[in-house]
């Protein structure tokens, strides 16, 4: 373009000259016009250059640094030359590419921010646009997808494969208000979407923001604690309806008779016995869970194991149980009372579901500021496929020998919760037909 002007320009100043030039050659002599038209061309070439220095040249740098800016170069600056015209949009043109320059910086500092947000909370966050695809999300979703996958353009469906989900965006870009539902996602996670409309300036809805909250903890409790009330309801239930049963018979008649009244009364005593111990348990294991701190003392580890061992004798003779203790002298700083919870129910469960004429071998070390306890038996062991759930509330293997022996289903979920609220650990190690070996592991 300034080539152009700068062109015709001369092509004019030319022109002008010859024209000039015809109507003096019939006036002036040949030496006076050619000293005319040697001054006519010295002013020619002098009005090009100026035309060159003052116009073509800004004007052909106006015209490059304006591609630049357009090309999305804004860190480019023209450089203030030529007339006062020129110079002023010049000035303009810088002054508007800084200020684009610093509107870009400041939404993309504050784009970053918004992403720094999402990515530190804890909720699932998805942004949809006006058709109803996902423009931004934040890792949180991602995780309870259980994927790293790149979901920005694809729709809710294609995301979740949940079309409850899809028809509640619809709904909600078509102006239906925020609208709440669970879903099941990924390997079994359970999410509560919160979908709400976003309106723009016209108040008119152009886009929508998905929250998820992870519920997938509360259902666990939840269904954790209908099978608790459940358990200990049945738990309950059946030594009271042997109490209820054999008290009635005895009211009816049955007391009369000493062989049977006496039998009945022991039959009673029994089930009552049975119904203090799983109050006792359940006490036991509500005091551990309400994550009371543990208080901490010193003591001697062997003290502990032969005490326990001592209040089993009369089981331990009954059943022709040997036991071996291999604990040096050791001095430990734990909860002395937790420890001797888990250290009892460990050492009844060695006695009572061992068989008679078997072993139960207690051992202790400390090893690189870590003590272990193993308590192992000759017992029958432990299937496989049951040793996952053995430390779960009121999961027995053998339910009818438990009961016979007078177990609750509560002694190993106690052992973990006594030991792991000291930030121990409790594990388990058996071979079917082979015994058991359950091994406590404390800092200490």
């Amino acid at each position: 373009m300034t080539f152009r002007i700068h062109s015709r320009l001369i092509a004019w100043n030319l022109l002008v000259v010859s024209v000039v030039s015809f109507i003096l050659a019939f006036f002036l002599s040949p030496s006076q016009l050619a000293l005319v038209i040697l001054v006519a061309a010295s002013l020619t070439f002098t009005f090009s250059y100026g035309v060159r220095v003052l116009i073509s040249r800004p004007l052909h740098h106006v015209s490059v640094v304006s591609r630049e800016l357009a090309a999305g170069h804004l860190e480019h600056r023209l450089p203030i030359t030529g007339d006062e015209e020129i110079a002023a949009l010049g000035t303009s043109l810088n002054t508007m590419a800084q200020t684009l320059n610093a509107k870009i910086q400041q939404l993309s500092d504050g784009k970053q921010q918004l992403e720094l947000i999402l990515e530190a909370m804890g909720q699932g966050v998805m942004v949809l646009d006006r058709d109803g695809r996902i423009t931004l999300t934040n890792s949180a979703i991602l995780k309870a997808l259980g994927t790293d996958r790149d979901l920005v353009r694809k729709t809710p469906l294609e995301a979740f494969r949940r079309p409850e989900l899809e028809n509640a965006v619809r709904a909600v870009l078509a102006g239906k208000p925020t609208q709440v539902l669970e879903t099941t996602v990924g390997t079994g996670t359970i999410l509560q979407a919160s979908v709400t409309p976003v309106t723009n300036v016209s108040g008119e809805v152009d886009s929508a923001v998905i929250v998820f909250h992870d519920l997938t903890d509360i259902r666990r409790t939840d269904r954790m604690r209908r099978d608790f009330v459940a358990n200990v309801s049945h738990e309950f239930k059946t030594p009271l309806t042997s109490i209820r049963g054999y008290t009635e018979t005895l009211l009816s008649g049955a007391k009369d008779d000493p062989g049977i009244a006496l039998d009945f009364l022991r039959t009673i005593e029994r089930n009552a016995q049975q119904l203090e111990a799983l109050v006792s348990d359940l006490l036991t294991l509500a005091k551990l869970e309400a994550e009371v701190p543990a208080t901490r003392e010193h003591f001697d580890l062997q003290s502990v194991i032969e005490e326990q061992i001592a209040a089993r004798k009369n089981s331990i003779l009954a059943l022709d149980i040997q036991v071996t203790v291999e604990c040096p002298v050791i001095q430990i700083h734990a909860d002395r009372s937790r420890l001797s919870t888990a250290l009892s129910n460990l050492i009844n469960n060695a006695i009572n579901y061992n068989k008679s004429g078997g072993q139960v071998r207690l051992s202790a070390e400390v090893q690189n500021g870590t003590m272990s306890i193993a308590v192992t038996d000759s017992g029958n062991g432990i299937p496989s496929e049951e040793l996952p759930r053995i430390f779960e509330r009121f999961y027995r293997v053998d339910k009818a020998r438990a009961r016979d022996s007078g177990g609750t289903g509560l002694g190993l979920s106690i052992v973990k919760h006594a030991i792991e609220s000291q930030g121990g650990t409790i594990s388990v190690s058996s071979k079917l037909g082979s015994g058991s070996t359950f091994t406590i592991r404390l800092p200490v």
